[in-house]
């Protein structure tokens, strides 16, 4: 067989791998109907607050302290609409089983407007006030929330409810706002409230919703908008520890009143002011299902963490507590126990712990990325002037012993710059948030794993090889972010580079920039591999050495419940396939293209497909998403995610630039004589790979861009790995070129590799 038909029948055998290694990890995901888990005995009730965290809760507040010890406790991620989430935005929440808000507050207005329900007679009918303003709301939005699904649902399916103050009402009203049984309720008088509750009791509800009133904190109200903020009134006046102590009076009247078999969940949806936190989340009685809530955490499969849930999640806890089918529409999923072998002190400590963890990086973050590329642009002018001067002198017979210890130090500095991102994940294996300075903490964690990840790349077997040190840097960045979202990703949440809780944006998984991270290093271990077998004319094992590290890495991020990334398949795909074609010596041609994306749509409909056919519950966003597309919305999903690139491109001073900037680097690394970048050529005379490897990192970072929300952050937070890395390898070269100078036939038969791989 020819060497040509090889290469083609190779070519193929590479694709056709990265499709079904793609697919292979859902392929045994069962097929399911949504459905209910069998109902709890008793009625499940709902007691809604805001504002409230556990440290607010003390030994002067047994009612409170006594659901946190007893039964099952953890953090609510009360995210909605906007930054801050009102009392009225939990509550819409919890009745569209979406994200969903009040309208924007104007100028002069109070940003938290209460709600308010009209009931003409106690335990009638009654009516919520501005329910078209909720409508409009949430029909401005993205989040395809349908205020009113929970009251249609349980209508729907003959369940009895009754709603016990505003709050409520929002949660169990229908679609026109509408309550069937109201009670009016009472935030200043709990015996009044707890009167209003055995009422509704009296009634014989299946579901009952109980506002308990809200905790809004005097001093949480410096908003940057709206201005003019009228002053807190009436019982928001008084101080925080007051409030709460007023709210736990009302929760013991009213736990008072309910039967021993309720299912109860405690939730505090909203913030209590401009300060976003996580919010308490408790639940006693029987669990959906079988067994029940006690000495255990609380947590969901939309978030996949020990000790968190999401407001969105209580929509179906309650449906399945009643039996009744979830809608399709639904996000959240169903609270169960969590973590039920802890001791009370462990779960205290893991439930103080992601607090702390969420609260300590959110002022380190901005901090963080400002001094990465700060740091960043000083390695870039630095190379500059260090290799600038060596170029120069080249041709000098000798190399002063300065020059060479100012270029080793500095390709080895290098290195540690590329292993910062993987290190700031590994620093959460310690808990840095627990001093006193955290930001010093997460500084000091971060340098110590830097510390042993630059010695293993710069001092390892592969210190010798060109692309060894870039080769081994990418491949511990890889292993790092992969092992973590395989094995839960505990890493991922609340680090510098991750997910953070608070936002709510995802919990597991990859985010943007975690992508990012994960995607340059696998590539670059990639190149690497294929570069030292090309070196010794085995480019067939390169090019599938290419296709087994592009598998992993789709499998790792692709797969419900590890990655879980949508985005990220469809630029690793086509990144790694023309990695592996140029590693071959095959151009990439008009035909190849089009196959190549083809087999990219193929693979993630797989996946996306099978990840839907695990019903609603146990569906990421990936099979969410094929929900979509059979609901028709894919087209507004994708003009989403376009706006949203668009607006973050053209509306900030700084990502304006970001095309530029890129067209740039581009031909700079195209045409590296030509810009005055000489070592990146001699790069390019040693490697036969690298640029081909260049090549492809270039298709992976345009369609990660184009395809992912706020993509403008995934070539720039790639490059944080791959710059760093790319001065290693051209100082090397420097090196190199005294040491070991290539033949004059081997120099001038490497540009014409480079225009073949082209």
């Amino acid at each position: 067989m020819r060497f040509g038909l090889r290469k083609r029948w190779a070519a193929l055998g590479v694709l056709t791998t990265l499709i079904a290694g793609a697919a292979a990890p859902s392929a045994t995901a069962a097929a399911a109907v949504r459905g209910a888990d069998s109902s709890v005995p008793g009625p499940v009730v709902l007691l809604g607050t805001g504002g409230l965290r556990w440290s607010d809760v003390t030994d002067e507040h047994p009612a409170l302290s006594g659901l946190q010890e007893a039964g099952s406790s953890g953090w609510l991620a009360v995210r909605s609409v906007r930054s801050t989430t009102c009392p009225a935005d939990g509550w819409l929440g919890v009745s569209a089983g979406a994200r969903a808000g009040d309208a924007s507050a104007n100028d002069g207005e109070a940003v938290c407007r209460d709600p308010q329900v009209t009931v003409g007679q106690a335990g009638q009918a009654g009516t919520v006030d501005q329910w078209d303003r909720y409508l409009s709301a949430a029909q401005a939005e993205d989040f395809d929330a349908k205020p009113g699904l929970l009251g249609d649902t349980l209508a729907a399916n003959s369940v009895d409810s009754a709603a016990v103050g505003a709050g409520a009402a929002i949660a169990l009203a229908d679609s026109t706002g509408g309550v069937a049984n109201a009670w009016a309720g009472s935030t200043d008088d709990p015996e009044q409230l707890a009167a209003d509750v055995d009422a509704a009791l009296a009634t014989g509800p299946e579901v009952l919703a109980v506002d308990l009133g809200a905790v809004i904190d005097p001093a949480e109200q410096e908003y940057k908008q709206p201005k003019n903020i009228p002053a807190l009134t009436g019982a928001y006046a008084r101080p925080r520890a007051e409030q709460v102590t007023a709210l736990e009076q009302r929760l013991e009247a009213v736990l008072a009143e309910l039967p021993n078999d309720a299912t109860v969940y405690l939730a505090s949806l909203a913030d209590s002011g401009s300060k976003s936190r996580l919010r308490v989340l408790a639940a006693t009685g029987p669990v959906p299902g079988g067994g029940d809530y006690g000495d255990s955490l609380l947590g969901s499969s939309s978030t996949r963490q020990d000790g968190l849930a999401q407001t969105t999640d209580l929509f179906p806890t309650i449906l399945s507590g009643l039996g009744v089918s979830v809608p399709e529409s639904a996000v959240g999923s169903v609270v169960r126990p969590a973590a039920s072998g802890m001791e009370d002190a462990a779960r205290e400590r893991k439930l103080l712990d992601i607090d702390q963890a969420s609260i300590a990086v959110t002022p380190i973050v901005p901090v963080f990325f400002v001094g990465i590329v700060v740091a960043q642009v000083v390695l870039y002018l630095a190379a500059t002037f260090v290799m600038r001067r060596r170029s120069r002198s080249l041709d000098a017979a000798q190399v002063a012993g300065r020059r060479i210890v100012l270029l080793r130090w500095l390709r080895r500095v290098a290195v540690v710059f590329a292993c910062i991102p993987a290190a700031t994940f590994l620093a959460n294996l310690l808990p840095w948030w627990r001093a006193d300075h955290s930001g010093l903490a997460a500084t000091a964690a971060t340098i110590l794993f830097v510390i042993p990840m630059a010695l293993i790349a710069n001092l390892g077997p592969w210190k010798h090889a060109l692309l060894g040190p870039m080769g081994a840097a990418g491949g511990m960045t890889m292993l790092v972010l992969g092992a973590d979202v395989v094995t839960g990703s505990h890493l991922m949440l609340s680090s510098m580079m991750g997910l953070q809780p608070v936002v709510a944006g995802r919990f597991y998984g990859f985010g943007n920039p975690a992508f990012a991270i994960f995607a340059t290093g696998s590539l670059l271990l990639a190149v690497a591999l294929a570069d030292t077998l090309v070196r010794r004319n085995r480019r067939l094992l390169a090019a599938a050495a290419v296709g087994v590290v592009g598998i992993v890495a789709t499998i790792i991020d692709g797969t419900p419940g590890w990655g879980s990334d949508f985005g990220g398949p469809p630029a690793i795909i086509p990144g790694f396939a023309v990695l592996a074609l140029l590693a071959l010596g095959i151009r990439i041609t008009l035909r190849r293209a089009v196959l190549i994306a083809g087999v990219t749509i193929v693979a993630i409909t797989l996946i996306a497909l099978l990840d839907w056919l695990r019903g609603p519950e146990q569906r990421t966003h990936l099979g969410r998403f094929a929900q979509t597309v059979l609901d028709g919305g894919a087209f507004t999903v994708i003009q989403r995610k376009a706006a949203a690139n668009l607006d973050i491109l053209f509306t900030s001073h700084l990502t304006i630039l970001v095309p530029f900037a890129v067209a740039f680097v581009v031909l700079v690394l195209a045409r590296p004589v030509s810009w005055g970048v000489r070592p990146l050529q001699l790069v390019y005379d040693r490697s036969p790979v690298l640029k081909a490897g260049l090549i492809s990192f270039g298709v992976m970072m345009l369609i990660g861009f184009g395809v992912n929300d706020s993509g403008v952050a995934i070539p720039a937070v790639a490059a944080t790995v791959a710059l760093p890395l790319l001065i290693a390898i051209s100082v090397r070269a420097l090196e190199l070129a005294d040491t070991d100078p290539l033949p004059a036939a081997e120099v001038a038969k490497a540009p014409a590799q480079s225009e073949k791989a082209e």
